[in-house]
């Protein structure tokens, strides 16, 4: 239902116990990052230990706040309604600054894409989005899961909009960046038809609901493979001073006050404003209520 008032968030917090604070830490790993590049923190270890894309390659699989990687938020609350209240980011090398960091929902997501090939990939959707199902707002992106080789090579999808109206195509020619490492948004950078954090959508579209097809127009030149993510944007908060803590207060001071849906698998996408070094750190925490 939300909060009425100000009364109503102190009364829901202080009186009923429905807050929840998430204690969050992800380090890069050995790979440095190259700056204007989006990132995953799924897939890096730390707090909540590293997540994975399991599943048979091609065929769409859900992801929850029971997978693997997904921070914890406080369990299923309805028929109350969850909000984002603060969040809070800071890291201790100081090539981890200037960066950004977006909070996502990872919705679903289509393992194995074969980056070393270039013929259609026909994905499979056995199931649907777990979370926002008319897919209003939601946006997808191509994530490294293994290495991909030097060949130039662009993106072209098929996907069904927010509208359920099949045969959404991409309107620009997107180019993904040749040897990405793991967990690099492969169309994301700095070169010409890069796009980031997410690949663009047709003209009027405002989200997806399943994508049906991939295809590279030429094969990477070495055995990668990617995983097609879908997902809903939530907040994002900039990190400017090397150790300290960059906070976002939801309420006041940029009153949006996030929903969060039961069984969200939240994860946080990085912009990298630096080349940033191997094994950074980053830490911080998210404060949840509901009512």
């Amino acid at each position: 239902m939300g909060f009425s008032s100000i009364d109503a968030l102190v009364n829901a917090i202080t009186v009923s116990g429905k807050f929840n604070k998430t204690q969050w830490n992800k380090v890069t790993g050995a790979a440095a990052y190259t700056a204007g590049r989006w990132y995953n923190t799924f897939l890096l270890n730390g707090t909540p230990i590293a997540g994975n894309y399991t599943g048979t390659a091609l065929n769409a699989q859900q992801l929850s706040d029971a997978s693997q990687g997904a921070m914890w938020h406080g369990g299923n609350v309805s028929p109350d309604t969850k909000h984002l209240l603060n969040v809070g980011a800071v890291t201790a090398v100081a090539t981890g600054v200037p960066s950004t960091l977006m909070l996502v929902d990872l919705l679903m997501y289509y393992p194995g894409i074969n980056m070393n090939i270039n013929t259609l990939q026909t994905l499979t959707n056995g199931v649907g989005l777990p979370r926002y199902a008319s897919g209003e707002g939601v946006r997808a992106f191509l994530e490294i899961t293994a290495t991909t080789g030097a060949t130039a090579h662009n993106l072209a999808y098929n996907y069904t909009d927010e509208g359920g109206v099949a045969g959404s195509v991409n309107p620009v020619t997107v180019a993904c960046t040749a040897s990405a490492i793991v967990p690099h948004l492969t169309h994301s950078g700095t070169a010409a038809n890069n796009y980031g954090p997410f690949l663009p959508l047709a003209n009027g579209d405002r989200g997806m609901r399943s994508v049906q097809s991939v295809q590279l127009s030429a094969s990477s030149g070495a055995a990668g493979t990617a995983a097609l993510v879908l997902c809903k944007p939530l907040t994002t908060i900039p990190l400017t001073t090397l150790g300290v803590q960059s906070e976002r207060d939801l309420l006041f001071q940029m009153p949006s006050l996030p929903k969060i849906e039961d069984g969200a698998c939240l994860a946080w996408l990085m912009f990298t404003g630096a080349a940033t070094v191997a094994n950074t750190n980053f830490n911080g925490y998210l404060d949840q209520g509901w009512n």
